[in-house]
């Protein structure tokens, strides 16, 4: 017994199957043959009864029938008694039935020694015929023809019988009858044998066929028996063999279902195939185990890997991040030590060194002179061939036979090393070693995967901060040249205001002349000059008022303002500008109620540099006109005009300071290119929006979209 079961049990199922096939193969053949055998013999014996020994014994039956009438009808011929049957008539059908006797006996469903045996009863029995008619026709030969002279009324005499003396009759016709009644005595005989031997034959027949019947059924029955014992057997066998097994083995499929991962089957019961199957099972669930290990693993570098990268994200300076990497990296794989060497922007030297490492061990000193000297090296070969280097035990490795890694291995003590470059595209940016001090290990791929996931994350820190910083460099530096521009422009702007001022009061009193008299050419000259000065006047205006903007914001005193003033204010403004050059100023009808909360000051000055421009690039003859209207919540106050329009491709530019559109630096028409950056800000101060359109050749609709009501104050620009 083993496990508590049959040794059999133990053999593989397709034996057991083939024993039993074999089995019933030895058994049902024999079964098979037996009956076929008994079958055989039953159907011979009934063959024979029916074929042979039935017909015979029936063809016996009526030889001894017709002989027995033909002896009747003799005795009436012998005795003068009218007969109706001829006593020789019934020869031929005896003949035949005699010869139908004597097939069925010497048929050759019977055996060749009860052949044998009927042949001289059958012979004796057509001897014995044959002399009771060769008698009979003697003793008939001598009865009178003639009808006789009187019937008997009595029955017909029976044959006398022989004295008891034992002397023979004396007449003829005595002596004939005793001979035809002792013929027929010899065929009563001879019949008598004849049909005693056919019933015992068969009666012998029937025996055998019923006791073949009885063979065969009982040798079916036990095979049957024997079958059905063996299939039980078989069934109980399989059944511990198989059955029980893989019931148990399902039961630890079901444990295993239920979080019981390390359920294992039983590998000693069965048959061979169900202990193959659990062994395959056990081997599946330890692979399972060791897949579900690695699993967690993986997922516990990538765990390591985020968290590195959170840290490292989170940094505000390049070797706080790249320590929160050492830090992190090495406290996650379980290490001793780790180093990040980072080079410099000639990728060769060291720049800085980051070392993390468990509280017993001490911190490194720097690298020797030799070894520092090649990490840039090492950084280019690692990036181009190998892409990590990774040591299990650096001391039982080929690679200590190196002289350079006998040389870190003295400067750092590494046992077990992993080595991964630090760079970004072509540029080497360090170098990044995990390395054991205390004893080898091996590392595995998911670790390694890890180190240089955080390898990248130290490059990509590396030039992500250093980029900041050059950026914040480079902000700092720009701030500081816009604010000194800025004060360039405010200083720049008021100091030319001074003098600007002394040359329109002298041009005043040369105009006058306070100075003496002045010519019509010095007139003109003096127009020039005066023309000029208004036009750097205007100028040193708009970038005063830039500045102020830029510094201080847009201070706005804001009150409820009639559009329609706005535009008569602007329209009374522009009308001389517009008369001079030839130009037609008109204003549409504005509503009473159409009133915005706006700085007056300020949108009027915004609304007259949009009129000036209109009327400046309006041809001699065009038009312009002022216009204003309620859309929802805004109000849209619009200045259109018929002048050269501006290109399609100067109409995103033309809020930048000192941009002018290209059609009109062509025409050579003045102007600064400052009006509109001074529009623009003036109406976006209010929470408005200045919208440009215009087309080349055609005109320009300029629209001020100011909200019904505003606060109160306008915040200041930043």
């Amino acid at each position: 017994m083993t496990g508590g079961l049959p040794v059999v049990s133990r053999r593989s199922v397709g034996s057991q199957i083939r024993l039993l096939i074999g089995i019933l193969v030895v058994l049902v053949p024999i079964g098979a043959i037996i009956s076929v055998a008994t079958i055989h013999s039953q159907g011979a014996s009934v063959r024979a009864l029916t074929l042979a020994l039935g017909p015979a014994r029936e063809a016996n039956s009526a030889v001894l029938l017709d002989m027995t009438r033909a002896e009747g009808a003799w005795r009436e011929k012998v005795v003068g008694v009218p007969a109706p049957l001829d006593p020789l008539s019934l020869r031929a059908p005896i003949e035949q039935e005699l010869a139908d006797v004597e097939t069925g006996t010497q048929h050759l469903e019977l055996a060749a020694e009860d052949r044998a045996r009927f042949a001289p009863l059958v012979a004796a029995q057509r001897t014995a015929v044959e002399g009771w008619y060769t008698a009979a026709e003697a003793s008939l030969a001598n009865v009178p023809s003639g009808p006789p002279t009187a019937t008997p009324t009595g029955p017909p005499p029976s044959t006398p019988a022989p004295a008891s003396t034992g002397t023979a009759p004396t007449t003829p016709e005595a002596q004939q009858r005793t001979r035809v009644e002792t013929a027929y005595a010899a065929f009563q005989s001879a019949n008598g044998a004849l049909e005693e031997a056919i019933r015992s034959q068969r009666d012998t027949a029937r025996v055998e066929s019923r006791e073949a019947t009885g063979i065969t059924s009982g040798v079916i029955i036990a095979v049957a028996a024997v079958v059905v014992l063996v299939l039980i057997a078989a069934g109980f066998g399989m059944d511990r063999a198989v059955g029980l097994p893989l019931a148990r083995l399902r039961e630890v499929v079901r444990r295993q279902a239920e979080e019981d991962v390390i359920a294992m089957a039983n590998q000693e019961e069965g048959a061979l195939e169900v202990r193959m199957l659990a062994r395959d099972f056990n081997d599946l669930t330890r692979a399972n185990a060791r897949l579900v290990d690695q699993q967690a693993a993986v997922l516990e570098m990538q765990e390591l890997v985020l968290d590195v990268g959170r840290g490292a994200r989170s940094a505000v300076d390049v070797h706080e991040a790249l320590q929160r990497v050492t830090t992190k990296l090495g406290a996650g794989l379980g290490a001793d030590r780790v180093l990040l060497y980072t080079l410099g922007d000639d990728g060769q030297t060291i720049e800085d060194r980051l070392q993390w490492h468990t509280d017993d061990l001490p911190d490194l000193p720097p690298l020797p002179r030799s070894l520092a000297q090649q990490v840039g090296a090492v950084n280019d070969e690692l990036r181009r061939d190998v892409g990590f280097f990774d040591l299990g035990d650096l001391l039982a490795h080929q690679a200590y036979d190196d002289e350079r890694s006998r040389a870190f291995h003295r400067a750092t003590g590494a046992r077990s090393l992993l080595m991964l470059p630090v760079g970004t595209g072509g540029r080497g940016l360090g170098i990044l070693s995990v390395m054991m001090v205390s004893a080898p290990r091996r590392w595995h791929r998911h670790e390694i995967q890890a180190a240089q996931q955080c390898a990248a994350i130290a490059a990509q820190s590396i030039v992500a901060l250093r980029l900041s910083q050059m950026q914040d460099e480079q902000v700092r530096r720009l701030t500081e040249l816009d604010r000194q521009k800025t004060d360039f422009m405010a200083t720049v702007s008021h100091e030319l205001r001074t003098p600007l001022t002394s040359i329109s009061g002298y041009l005043e009193l040369l105009v006058d002349g306070d100075f003496g008299e002045v010519s019509d050419g010095q007139h003109v000259a003096l127009d020039i000059i005066g023309r000029n000065a208004t036009r750097l006047r205007g100028l040193i205006e708009d970038l005063l008022v830039l500045n102020k903007i830029e510094i201080s914001g847009l201070q706005a005193v804001s009150e409820e303002v009639a559009v329609r003033d706005l535009l008569r204010t602007v329209t009374e403004t522009m009308e001389p500008v517009a008369a001079a050059g030839g130009v037609q100023l008109l204003c549409t009808d504005v509503p009473d109620d159409l009133v915005v909360r706006v700085d007056r000051g300020q949108v009027e000055r915004a609304l007259i540099n949009l009129g000036s421009n209109a009327v400046k690039f309006t041809p001699e003859g065009g038009q312009v006109l002022l216009s204003a209207e309620r859309s929802g919540d805004s109000t849209i106050i619009s200045v259109h005009d018929t002048g050269i329009g501006i290109p399609a491709s100067d109409l995103a530019r033309l809020s930048e300071r000192f941009f002018r559109a290209g059609n009109a630096t062509a025409a050579a028409i003045p102007g600064t290119g400052l009006g509109l950056a001074i529009v623009r800000a003036i109406v976006e101060g209010h929470g408005g929006e200045l919208v440009i359109a215009s087309v080349e050749g055609e005109g320009t609709t300029m629209q001020v979209v100011l909200p019904v009501a505003q606060p109160a104050a306008v915040p200041a620009r930043r």
